[in-house]
């Protein structure tokens, strides 16, 4: 299994003096570990180099399959990840490095895969179960307290709840890894 982490806006570069990523999404962001709300990065947007004193776009080179990334339609844009390159002046071309944003993670399992683009709070992988927790927030990062939700499941099911006071889902449980999609308000159907 390979682990990839998103890109946030203040990330560093591998060379460093100075580099760091500057371009990020005003409509999405991800909490970092002192609770400060930063902007996602994307494929595309800016990360300035000090070594060549250069501005370059942030181009896919981390080795992630394309299928993981998650896409935003807004921006028709993938989002970046660790290990992407910046296309500045060096001959080396720097890799973006994930500091502020490792609560979002996208997990390779090399015969399948999953992509998780929101904090999760998960039992251990040895379990043979699989309970993930979401916080739900709005787009100027406030958590949706007490709202109703309906959770798609891989298998076309649908599970409702209503997220708690500080904008958590239910845990709901699965038997194996999946992909799910989260909408507000209780739905009939997918």
């Amino acid at each position: 299994m390979t682990v990839y982490y998103a890109i946030v806006e203040g990330d560093p570069l591998d060379n460093g003096s100075d580099s760091r990523v500057i371009g990020g999404s005003d409509h999405s962001t991800i909490e970092d570990q002192h609770g400060r709300l930063r902007r996602q990065t994307h494929l595309g947007q800016e990360a300035w180099c000090g070594v060549c004193k250069s501005f370059g776009p942030i181009l896919a080179d981390a080795g992630i399959k394309e299928s993981l990334r998650g896409w935003d339609e807004r921006l028709n844009a993938f989002e970046a990840v660790s290990g992407d390159i910046v296309l500045c002046k060096c001959e080396r071309h720097p890799r973006v490095v994930a500091v502020y944003a490792r609560s979002c993670t996208y997990e390779d399992y090399e015969g399948g895969g999953l992509a998780v683009t929101a904090s999760t709070r998960s039992t251990s992988a040895q379990c043979a179960t699989y309970d993930e927790q979401f916080t739900l927030r709005d787009s100027e990062g406030r958590v949706l307290a007490e709202m109703y939700y309906t959770v798609c499941l891989a298998n076309g099911n649908l599970v409702h709840g209503t997220t708690d006071r500080a904008g958590r889902t239910n845990r709901h449980e699965t038997n194996d890894a999946q992909t799910v999609r989260i909408y507000l308000g209780h739905r009939e159907e997918n």
